[in-house]
């Protein structure tokens, strides 16, 4: 069978998982039907807003909604400047022409119509829409006036039909020669949709903080160096000042952009960090720890002797997980020396690449794996996401993620490394590849499983790998059972999990 190109499976995948939020939204909001639940996602992810906080007389969608479903309007007063938000939500799997010029009728209705024809509507919402976007451009006048109308599908917006394309282009020919400050016409499809899911999901753990720095201005206390669009800050804080900055909401977010999560204080590492600031070796800590390793978008220095601080926007930990948990948890148990210090070390670039970089070569405490590299996808981050919303279960795509989280019992945990490991004897055929070379699923498989595989996949052949072990396990408890069989039901399980799995697609 010959397989569909990656960017065809890629597609497919976040329909899928579009479909599956649309299906979570529907039952979360006791709503109607798919098609008002794809509309609810679509307002939701735009202006980036919880449904709830939607004004209901801005949906307008209904009998004679002239293919309009939202209009917003977000009127500046004191600017004397007002942007209009028009959308239609269709869950379809692809852009129409007609529904196209269906929406030009709508635009025509709200801006060529006479106003006596727009009483005659029925739609009293739709009709009040009009009457307040009337009553603004003739108070603002158009060149006071931005204007985005949205087609909003779970398709793919880089596949437009010819016709398609013409429509659009009357519709932008027209509406941009009219005077507006801005108008706008945008195709959002499944790619986009996840894109401001992901962008809103950011935006919401976003963490801006001011921290107080350690400095004297009679010594060299800190460093800053400039290459070009990137700076970097070199400073010491206090134990405390770490972990208050590791303690706010929401939790842990700081560490989003880290590639491993806390491990405990079990390991050697981290209880040698525990050890030196509860100690007497406390006033030693700079000297013993590596310190943290920061990114952000920016900062801003504050050499004040009285107040000396550092304003940083966006800031994620990407190197010192184990030292900053175990600096707040001693804090939090009120065991932190008050004279521990730590050294900060902060990067601030627009580079994704030099954040990879920095993150890979600044952490040498604990070694890191392909795996751990992986950790951030985009890909992993929306597999955890929608095997949480669906079916209630963790998805571990860090190192012992949940080990702290009671409520991520063991029996609702999917680590990664065992969902790859079953798509990959199981839908993929390859069963010794498996089991004994997992490090090359992270490098070498690791494109040919997860540009494949959706949610449901990786979810339903785990299932069937962890029953074939489990039964197997088991099996080999008999007694009468032959020692060359025993082996079979335990190192077999991969093996034995395609036959358990024959009907899944390849």
């Amino acid at each position: 069978m010959t397989q569909p190109d990656n960017k065809v499976q890629s597609l497919q995948i976040r329909q899928n998982w579009i479909q599956e939020d649309t299906e979570k939204i529907k039952e979360d909001h006791g709503l109607r039907n798919a098609d008002e639940a794809f509309q609810a996602l679509a307002i939701s992810v735009i202006f980036d807003v919880d449904y709830e906080d939607v004004k209901p007389e801005e949906i307008v969608d209904g009998g004679q909604d002239k293919q309009i479903d939202v209009i917003r309007i977000e009127d500046d007063e004191e600017r004397f400047y007002a942007s209009v938000h028009i959308i239609q939500a269709k869950n379809t799997s692809g852009f129409s022409s007609n529904t196209l010029i269906q929406m030009r009728n709508g635009l025509d209705w709200i801006f060529g119509k006479r106003r006596e024809e727009v009483e005659l509507l029925e739609n009293d919402k739709l009709k009040s829409k009009i009457m307040e976007i009337r009553d603004i451009r003739r108070e603002y006048y158009s060149s006071n006036m931005a204007l985005t109308a949205y087609y909003v599908t779970n398709g793919d917006s880089s596949n437009l039909s010819a016709e398609y394309i013409q429509e659009r282009k009357t519709i932008t020919d027209l509406y941009g020669t009219l005077g507006f400050d801005n108008f706008n016409f945008r195709e959002i499809g499944a790619y986009e949709l996840y894109e401001l899911m992901n962008a809103s999901q950011s935006r919401q753990r976003r963490i801006d903080i001011e921290i107080p720095i350690v400095y004297d201005v009679n010594r060299n206390s800190l460093i800053e160096y400039v290459s070009r669009d990137d700076k970097a800050l070199i400073c010491t804080i206090t134990g405390q000042a770490l972990a208050y900055l590791a303690s706010g909401e929401p939790r842990d977010a700081i560490f989003d952009m880290n590639v491993r999560p806390f491990y405990g204080d079990r390991g050697k590492v981290n209880s040698d960090i525990k050890i030196s600031c509860i100690s007497d070796d406390s006033p030693k800590f700079w000297f013993l720890n590596n310190g943290v390793t920061m990114t952000c978008d920016r900062y801003e220095l504050n050499r004040d002797p009285d107040s000396p601080m550092v304003k940083v926007y966006n800031a994620q930990i990407v190197n010192g997980c184990q030292t900053t948990v175990t600096i707040r948890e001693a804090n939090e148990r009120n065991e932190l020396k008050e004279d521990v210090k730590v050294l900060l070390r902060i990067y601030s670039t627009d580079s994704t690449e030099l954040i990879e970089k920095i993150t890979l070569t600044t952490n040498n405490q604990n070694r890191i794996t392909d795996r751990d590299l992986k950790a951030n996808d985009e890909v992993q981050r929306t597999i955890q996401h929608v095997m949480l919303e669906k079916y209630g279960l963790y998805y571990e795509r860090k190192n012992k993620e949940f080990r702290s989280n009671t409520s991520a019992r063991r029996s609702n945990t999917i680590p990664n490394t065992k969902a790859a490991q079953a798509y990959l004897a199981i839908v993929r055929r390859r069963p010794s590849v498996a089991r004994g070379y997992l490090a090359r699923i992270w490098a070498d498989h690791y494109h040919e499983i997860f540009s494949n595989a959706t949610v449901d996949d990786l979810l339903y052949t785990y299932k069937i790998y962890n029953y074939a072990l489990r039964n197997g396990t088991q099996m080999a408890r008999l007694e009468t059972l032959s020692k060359d069989l025993r082996q079979n039901v335990i190192y077999g399980a991969f093996h034995i999990s395609i036959d358990l799995g024959v009907g899944l697609h390849s």
